[in-house]
């Protein structure tokens, strides 16, 4: 299904007065989900946003297929040094230096030696921080296919199952659904596969990524979700999956046992209740991330529970939440010293989870989209843990 132009020149024009706002010319775009964003295709080598006028494609390979899927005027990109031909005089070129690798803007800097080159990072995720219907429509589909998931995880449990071998099936019904196998993140040095798979102990680990669970994985070269631990009873088993439709991302983790938890994971698990209850109050528009995380984090140390909150000693991480789309690490973030502010149909995912050392994780995520009248549950699957 491609992006209708309606929708493309919705996201320009947001863009485009942003651009205008802070004097810039126009804004050259590398990163692939920001390209796709603006165009309707991954065909691009390089995007031209003018502050005025249409969006660019500048295309080396394949033209046909771009021209199939994109709703922007495309042309054929001979070579690097014809840029400045295609782009026009630019006083002020944005580019996206949150991403952008150091040799290329070198050879950017070069080229466009008359101009003053400037950061537009920011905007261009702040655009895409709030979701058109469009969008919104996308992510229930997301939301389906995770659910879908999630609800044949049970009759995947057994006692002595790996946990590699259960994120495979499971990642083998998520496909089937039309995941499109890819997770995408912006941040530099992230990455995940399908998400997490962790059981018991396994749950425990931290990883290099920026999130309150890691797991052992399969080696130090992949050194995060499933490994080779096997499934043991009453133990917490988490399968923190996203579906992910047409490009866009409904993040998702629920909590499963072979057999009863004990009694101090029932009440961790609680509590993280209590504190999703608690940031789902402040999901209005307006509200900053800090604000909302400070609250999640006081909810925490109201239930006795601060050291195991988002991880544990050094392993803990500094927010309780994070918008999602097109990638796992959009804006808003909902953050220790978040300046971010909540819009309406902005879409958030909230995380809020205890690791517990040699014991494992218990917490909850659901998607939600913000709302004037309070937030909307995109999530489906009932939050309630599942024991076999």
């Amino acid at each position: 299904m491609n992006v209708t132009r309606s929708e493309l020149e919705r996201r320009r024009d947001v863009f485009q007065e942003k651009l205008q706002q802070g004097a810039v010319d126009g804004a050259l775009l590398v990163q692939q989900m920001s390209m796709y964003y603006f165009t309707g295709t991954m065909q691009c080598q390089y995007v031209y946003v003018p502050a005025e006028g249409e969006v660019l494609g500048l295309v080396r390979k394949n033209m046909i297929r771009a021209q199939a899927e994109a709703g922007v005027s495309l042309v054929p990109l001979s070579g690097f040094a014809s840029l400045p031909a295609l782009l026009g005089e630019n006083e002020r070129l944005g580019l996206e230096l949150d991403i952008l690798p150091a040799t290329l803007y070198l050879r950017l800097a070069a080229l466009f030696s008359k101009s003053e080159l400037t950061d537009i990072s920011r905007p261009v995720r702040e655009v895409r921080q709030v979701k058109s219907p469009y969008e919104l429509e996308l992510l229930a589909e997301a939301a389906r296919m995770v659910d879908a998931m999630n609800r044949r995880v049970p009759e995947l449990l057994v006692e002595g199952k790996e946990e590699i071998v259960l994120a495979s099936e499971a990642e083998a019904i998520l496909r089937a659904l039309g995941h499109q196998g890819v997770s995408r993140m912006r941040g530099f040095s992230q990455e995940m596969f399908y998400g997490h798979v962790l059981s018991g102990e396994s749950g425990g680990v931290a990883s290099f990524l920026d999130s309150p669970t890691g797991g052992t994985g399969l080696s130090a070269a992949q050194p995060q979700s499933a490994g080779r631990k096997k499934l043991a009873y009453g133990e917490p088993i988490t399968i923190d999956y996203a579906g992910i439709y047409q490009g866009y991302t409904v993040d998702q983790t629920r909590l499963f046992s072979i057999g009863p938890l004990p009694d101090e994971l029932n009440r961790a698990f609680d509590a993280a209740l209590a504190v999703q209850d608690k940031v789902c109050e402040l999901l209005m528009p307006g509200k900053s991330g800090e604000e909302i995380y400070l609250a999640a984090a006081a909810a925490a140390a109201k239930a006795g529970l601060a050291n195991h909150f988002m991880g544990f000693g050094d392993t803990q991480v500094r927010f309780v939440g994070h918008g999602v789309g097109l990638e796992f690490d959009e804006f808003p973030v909902l953050a220790k010293g978040s300046p971010h502010l909540l819009a309406e149909n902005c879409v958030v995912a909230v995380e809020p989870k205890f690791v517990f050392p040699g014991i494992g994780v218990v917490g909850i995520e659901n998607t939600w989209v913000v709302r004037k009248e309070g937030a909307r549950k995109i999530s489906l699957t009932p939050d309630e843990p599942v024991s076999v």
